[in-house]
């Protein structure tokens, strides 16, 4: 067993099976799961650059927004994506009166910090339901090997996501989040890991 999401050995079937159940049973558990094509399944943990990737990005954009129009959380918070549910890296929404809500249909901007092992899930699974989401303006790709990140963003007219990402590598890169209106650099994101 791999223990990723598309697992089709993945162990857990008497486990809940709706959404609703699941997102209580979740809580409950000391590992990490998620909800895929109505079962659930281990989500696996990550490296300790990956965690002080997420930890930048997280910073990176409390620093920037305004904690009264936006909520930044990491994977802890769920995202709904019709019957399934998946916990990214990184989830930017827009603030709501409700801090009990135990998911989101209506991120604005996503992240996910790639492996070796995620990779074809991050830039292909997870591409296409992300950007299914009608709320989603950016989602990006981060790897944890190199100061790189891959962008996708709904073009502003057309409201369609481009079939290939924007590339962005090097320290001195800057990814431009148009939705928010901020830019986060490469350098920043990546000090003293890479």
């Amino acid at each position: 067993m791999t223990g990723f999401s598309e697992d089709p050995q993945a162990p857990y079937g008497g486990a809940p099976r709706n959404k609703k159940s699941f997102l209580h049973w979740v809580q409950r558990q000391n590992e990490t799961f998620e909800f895929k094509n109505g079962r659930v399944v281990m989500h696996p943990g990550g490296t300790r650059r990956h965690g002080q990737i997420i930890s930048r990005f997280v910073a990176a954009l409390l620093n920037r927004l305004d904690p009264a129009a936006w909520i930044v959380t990491s994977a802890e918070f769920a995202v709904e994506i019709g019957e399934d549910i998946r916990y990214p890296d990184v989830v930017v929404e827009r603030a709501t009166d409700d801090g009990h809500e135990l998911s989101t249909r209506a991120p604005v901007v996503l992240v996910e910090v790639v492996s070796p092992s995620s990779s074809g899930i991050d830039m292909k699974v997870k591409l296409a339901e992300y950007t299914s989401l009608a709320s989603l303006e950016t989602y990006i790709v981060a790897s944890q090997d190199e100061p790189i990140v891959w962008v996708w963003q709904r073009d502003a007219d057309t409201r369609v996501f481009p079939s290939t990402p924007d590339e962005i590598r090097g320290r001195d890169g800057i990814i431009e989040i148009s939705a928010l209106k901020l830019s986060l650099p490469l350098a920043e994101l990546f000090r003293a890991i890479l």
